[in-house]
This record gives C-alpha cells, sequence and structure tokens, in this order.
C-alpha cells in the first residue's frame, strides 16, 4: 500500500453504480481506488466552481 492512502470500507452502493464502476474499472484498467480518487476530485472540483468553501 502507498504511503499516502488509506483503506476504507463501502457499506452499499446502488447497484447501477457499481455495474458503471465494475464497467469503468474493465475498461479504464484502472483500480476501484483510483476510480474513486478520480469520481471524488471531479465532483470537488465542480462544487468548488459552484463558490462552495470545501476547506
Amino acid at each position: 500500500m502507498k504511503p499516502d492512502t488509506r483503506d476504507i470500507t463501502v457499506r452499499s452502493i446502488a447497484a447501477t453504480t457499481r455495474t458503471h464502476l465494475d464497467y469503468l474499472k474493465v475498461y479504464t484498467r484502472l483500480s476501484y481506488g483510483s476510480l474513486i480518487d478520480d469520481a471524488v476530485d471531479a465532483l470537488w472540483r465542480e462544487y468548488e466552481a459552484e463558490g462552495h468553501d470545501l476547506t
């Protein structure tokens, strides 16, 4: 495990979200962790662009 990463457990997600995540994992060949990192970073940028102060 990389020193700047941390394991988390996800209790539940929508079935369609899991299907999309599985498809993206195959299509992009990224790990689940990388896909989640990218998704959270994109959502964070969108909220900041809308003027939300998240820091």
